[in-house]
């Protein structure tokens, strides 16, 4: 498998709308649906669950090929593979969840938004948001109904950077804000938009009811704990931050994101050996080009310029190998350390033609920031701090170029 295609799988279940609580019979229409709003909350196993995803696989596959054609075998085969993209297997699980879901739909979009839902989740994981966008706006319109498919849909748009639709979307289903997988993307859109007291509460919320939950599966308990312990790291709370991983962790000790979440935090701490301790450990399951960066860091901050050295060159050989525009965790450390500044900048202005969020504009501004071009960084800049989004890292950004944040509204 190419470095490239093994991206981070940091941030993905929050883009995921897969199907669980899969069973082997024909499911009716309700049924279906409810499976796939609840996702990915849904119960259908974490990382300990690993082997029974595989043997579901298998005879999922069996059903296939005694009926090539049926919309809900092959349904049902894409969220698999797109619930064991989630938990750890890789990228290529993604592409292969499009696929099957693409099938699906081409035997049956009537009675078939699970699987609809399924391929947006497919789609926002390779990061292919403009496709998400038109696959969930269609599912909306069959369905306009259910809250879950707009709060899809707000996700996308917010990533998107279309501010006005995702606030009417997020609107719409303020009412639902007690189910899971809306309070998830809507404490994001509360947060980016300043309202951190109140993105914190309703993912406190949402966490608890997630562990008091059954039906929950483990990896996606894990998951809040580290959606709520980034967010309190965002604040510069670094204890409640790390009480919050050590949660998730306790819950699957073996989860990638959580060892990056706990070498970032070292790394705030300046504790370079755990930074070491966890980003090997990360990078040991999953080769991401960021973490490779905070690691080589750590290393030439206790003086191993060898070591150091190492790490950066296969960071180098990483990113080469992406095609498309960076994940911007890589292109801002890049950045900062003064690497690829005119590639950075021209992939970060190429995706911006397509994604204008407050965070597509951070990259471009400190591209040309770094590329000494401060007049236009500070446009770029503006659009960025749109939103008011209380990111010291965007506010770091801003004071670097000079720019005046005393009027900019600070989160709790």
């Amino acid at each position: 498998m190419k470095i490239a295609r093994v991206l981070s799988l940091v941030g993905a279940a929050m883009l995921a709308l897969t199907l669980g609580g899969l069973a082997l019979t024909r499911a009716s229409q309700a049924s279906q649906r409810a499976i796939a709003v609840a996702a990915p909350v849904a119960h259908v196993g974490g990382y300990t669950d690993r082997a029974e995803r595989d043997v579901q696989i298998t005879v999922w596959n069996q059903a296939l090929a005694a009926d090539p054609t049926s919309a809900i075998v092959l349904g049902q085969l894409a969220a698999l593979h797109m619930q064991r993209g989630r938990e750890g297997g890789g990228f290529d699980e993604y592409v292969e969840a499009e696929r099957l879901a693409r099938r699906s739909l081409g035997k049956r979009t009537n009675r078939n938004s699970g699987t609809a839902a399924t391929l947006v989740s497919a789609l926002l994981s390779q990061h292919r948001f403009v496709e998400a966008r038109t696959v969930a706006a269609e599912l909306v319109a069959r369905e306009p109904e259910v809250p879950e498919y707009r709060a899809a849909l707000a996700e996308v748009s917010m990533e998107l950077g279309d501010d006005a639709a995702a606030d009417a979307l997020f609107r719409s289903v303020w009412a639902h804000r007690r189910t899971l997988t809306i309070a998830a993307r809507l404490a994001r859109w509360l947060e980016i938009n300043d309202h951190v007291p109140q993105a914190r509460t309703l993912l406190a919320s949402a966490q608890a009811d997630a562990m008091a939950r059954r039906d929950v599966a483990t990896e996606t308990k894990a998951w809040f704990a580290l959606r709520v312990g980034d967010l309190e790291l965002r604040r510069g709370n670094a204890r409640a931050a790390e009480a919050a991983y050590m949660q998730g962790l306790a819950l699957e000790p073996e989860d990638p994101r959580l060892f990056t979440a706990m070498a970032r935090l070292a790394r705030e701490r300046a504790r370079y050996d755990d930074v070491i301790h966890w980003g090997e450990r990360a990078i040991g399951m999953q080769l991401d080009p960021a973490t490779l960066g905070i690691v080589g860091d750590a290393y030439a901050m206790q003086g191993n310029a060898e070591k150091a050295d190492e790490y950066f060159r296969t960071l180098d050989v990483a990113v080469s190998m992406q095609p498309g525009a960076y994940h911007r965790a890589w292109s801002l450390y890049l950045l900062d350390h003064g690497l690829r500044v005119d590639e950075v900048l021209r992939k970060a202005q190429d995706e911006l033609q397509d994604r204008k969020d407050v965070y597509g504009y951070d990259v471009v501004a400190w591209a040309l920031e770094k590329a000494g071009r401060r007049a236009e960084a500070r446009v770029a800049m503006r659009e960025a701090l749109r939103l008011n989004t209380p990111d010291p890292l965007l506010r770091h950004h801003a004071r670097v170029m000079g720019m005046d944040l005393t009027a900019t509204r600070s989160g709790a």
